[in-house]
């Protein structure tokens, strides 16, 4: 139900973000905001905290964010609270970079290697990637030491597994397939 509410209020500040010219300032604004969510525990015990009264809650605000949010993402956050729905501006956050990123074509990919990647290394690899989704593909890139060798790749909902490990299961099933046959 939560997400529900929350892809409500990020489509609308997304379609008045568009409406204003101020989808990049907003998205800016967004992404610092759910970074202070993340460290922040304070932070998310006030916005969860329906006891303290709209005037002292309004001034937190103010104190947090009037000069550090463009103008129409402060009023989003006051509206937020308004509706006493505060504690879901960190799901909006992140559904409103999936609409950013959907409307200006971007798909992110999760690169996961035993080693770090040099920098034409991810070029040739996102260069590839985004001809075959003809998309624009943004790299986050990790180093796992667990895997052997080879990569992994996590695109949204799917991941493509192309590890040692993994192929070594894959070579044993065939092999233990393949014996079954015979």
């Amino acid at each position: 139900m939560s997400s529900v509410i929350a892809k409500r209020y990020a489509l609308a500040l997304f379609e008045l973000g568009r409406e204003t010219s101020d989808v990049e300032r907003i998205r800016c604004d967004l992404q610092e905001i759910a970074r202070l969510i993340d460290v922040s525990a304070e932070l998310v015990q006030f916005f969860d905290n329906p006891v303290i009264p709209p005037e002292k809650r309004i001034g937190i605000l103010q104190e947090i964010f009037e000069r550090k949010v463009c103008p129409l993402t402060y009023k989003f956050i006051l509206f937020l609270e308004s509706k006493k729905r505060l504690q879901f501006l960190g799901v909006i956050c992140g559904i409103f970079e999936q609409l950013d990123a959907q409307a200006r074509n971007i798909i992110q990919a999760r690169i996961i290697t035993s080693v770090s990647l040099s920098d034409s290394q991810i070029h040739a690899m996102t260069g590839h990637l985004g001809g075959k989704l003809g998309k624009n593909v943004e790299p986050v890139c990790e180093v796992d030491p667990a895997i052997l060798g080879g990569l992994k790749i996590q695109m949204g909902d799917t991941i493509y597994d192309y590890t040692f490990r993994r192929q070594l299961e894959k070579f044993k099933k065939s092999v233990a397939d393949n014996w079954r046959e015979t």
